[in-house]
């Protein structure tokens, strides 16, 4: 029964993602969502007391591949080694086209409803937590010089994401292959490393 029902909550949200997606959010509606899913609303409110509730199971949903990239942060490598490979799992992983898509419409809505802080508490702020927890433990190990933590955290997010992300968002076609990827995120990595590395003060 477990299995059933667990089945059937992940068939309500696969269904959700391509009702917000296609409709968008304020369009979308817990009626379509039960069509598409083969559900009745009752069923839907079962599992979700909310679009808004159900959105955020979407988000989390989509991005499994995020918060794994985020197991790539070691201090059992070189700090330059352990950053570039969770570089190189964060980037090509924010830019799937599902990731791409909830971005799009957290961003749509933002303006208008609690939509993109919502996204924000329950993915990005999480991770970049972690990252900066991480930040913490290289200072501590003497692979970086004291710094807030914070602000390089986010220093660092900008760095990986300059080159490819807003183009993405805004719809033009970018490659996520490894041989695109490995240098983007080496010169992100280095400059980061400029500023923020022991030697540099």
């Amino acid at each position: 029964m477990r299995k059933k029902t667990e089945e059937k909550r992940q068939s309500i949200v696969d269904a959700a993602y391509e009702v917000f997606r296609e409709l968008g959010f304020q369009q979308a509606s817990m009626s379509e969502i039960a069509s598409r899913s083969g559900s009745s609303k009752a069923t839907l409110y079962g599992y979700f007391d909310s679009k808004e509730a159900m959105f955020a199971e979407v988000m989390t949903n989509a991005a499994h591949e995020i918060r794994e990239s985020f197991g790539q942060l070691t201090l059992d490598v070189p700090l330059r080694d352990s950053l570039i490979a969770f570089g190189r799992h964060y980037l090509p992983a924010i830019l799937r086209p599902s990731i791409l898509a909830i971005r799009r419409l957290a961003i749509e809505e933002s303006g208008r409803s609690a939509l993109g802080r919502l996204m924000y508490e329950a993915g990005p702020k999480r991770g970049w937590s972690a990252v900066r927890d991480f930040l913490l433990k290289a200072i501590a190990s003497g692979a970086l010089r004291e710094c807030d933590v914070g602000v390089a955290a986010r220093h660092l997010q900008a760095l990986y994401e300059a080159e490819l992300v807003e183009i993405a968002t805004l719809g033009f076609p970018v490659s996520t292959a490894p041989a695109k990827i490995l240098p983007i995120v080496t010169r992100a990595v280095d400059v980061f490393l400029a500023a923020y590395g022991c030697d540099q003060r």
